[in-house]
């Protein structure tokens, strides 16, 4: 059990927003957090490069698995992944900030697992475009049907942005996380289940503004792009996801591969992360096969 900041009465009207419109926003750091982030920040990254790069650089440079050393050699969005990436540590407190932890624990459930532990960051200047979405990438085209989105069927993820500055790339049709595609959206999709064209216009389209130092939790299911035309602020974002260890995975659990794990990645963690990265290896050792999370009758669903 996590410590408790928020009442019963407001985790419930938490949940009740995240289940209807397939995200929450709430306010997180405090401001002396925030300030000790981004100084944080600007230690891992390798901030004195200036590449003299103007050109766009879309959706497709975008890379998880870049080396932190690289950062700002090119004018574009990065992606780090960084549980397994030695230097980060520093960081680490954010990902189990005791607000956060306490949020998930009411949207999935208690004994969280976390999957996914990276960076989001780019400088002033870049333009950002990332197709509309919903995460189903792992999974092939053909194997995605109109139940997996659906009230019915339990959706055990949750995933989180924490800028350090304020920021609004994100949009997402709200409450598309519990349905199929509309005519509308079909339409926008262009034939494809995965990303859509870049710059298709997607009906329903809310942009997410969020604060620094507060986190938006959604459904990653729900439909959503990353974009900026070009970026007033710094990008200096904390993003995360996390499943709960009471109801089988779903897809988005295997964003970890185990096997980039090794035992040193382990010892460096602070003992929560500690605790969330054994819980992740054993439950992958009892679910080793991702293709079964979108099957029917997985976990009871649809």
């Amino acid at each position: 059990m996590v410590a408790t900041h928020f009442s019963n009465a407001e985790k419930e009207e938490m949940k009740r927003q995240f289940l209807e419109n397939g995200f929450i926003k709430q306010q997180i750091l405090s401001k002396e957090e925030i300030e000790s982030l981004r100084e944080d920040y600007e230690k891992v990254l390798s901030t004195n490069k200036n590449s003299g790069d103007a050109a766009k650089h879309g959706s497709s440079l975008q890379h998880l698995g870049d080396k932190l050393g690289d950062f700002g050699k090119e004018s574009k969005h990065y992606y780090f992944h960084i549980l397994t990436s030695p230097g980060t540590e520093i960081l680490h407190r954010a990902y189990y900030h005791s607000k956060i932890l306490e949020i998930v624990e009411c949207l999935l459930g208690e004994k969280l697992i976390i999957n996914n532990a990276s960076m989001l960051a780019a400088n002033p200047g870049t333009y950002y475009n990332l197709g509309w979405h919903r995460d189903v990438i792992q999974i092939p085209q053909n194997e995605i049907r109109d139940e997996l989105f659906c009230t019915q069927r339990h959706h055990n993820s949750c995933q989180i942005n924490l800028p350090l500055y304020d920021e609004d790339f994100l949009q997402v049709v709200p409450a598309s996380h519990n349905r199929p595609n509309t005519s509308g959206e079909d339409t926008a999709f262009a034939g494809t289940k995965h990303y859509a064209p870049l710059n298709a216009d997607m009906p329903g389209a809310h942009k997410v503004f969020i604060e620094a130092g507060s986190a938006l939790f959604y459904n990653n299911n729900i439909i959503h792009r990353g974009y900026c035309e070009k970026m007033e602020n710094p990008r200096r974002t904390l993003h995360m996801g996390f499943h709960s260890a009471t109801r089988k995975p779903t897809w988005h659990f295997y964003l970890l591969n185990p096997n980039n794990v090794k035992e040193d990645d382990i010892k460096r963690l602070d003992p929560t992360l500690q605790n969330m990265m054994s819980d992740y290896l054993e439950c992958y050792k009892e679910y080793p096969e991702m293709s079964a999370t979108w099957q029917p009758g997985w976990d009871g669903n649809p």
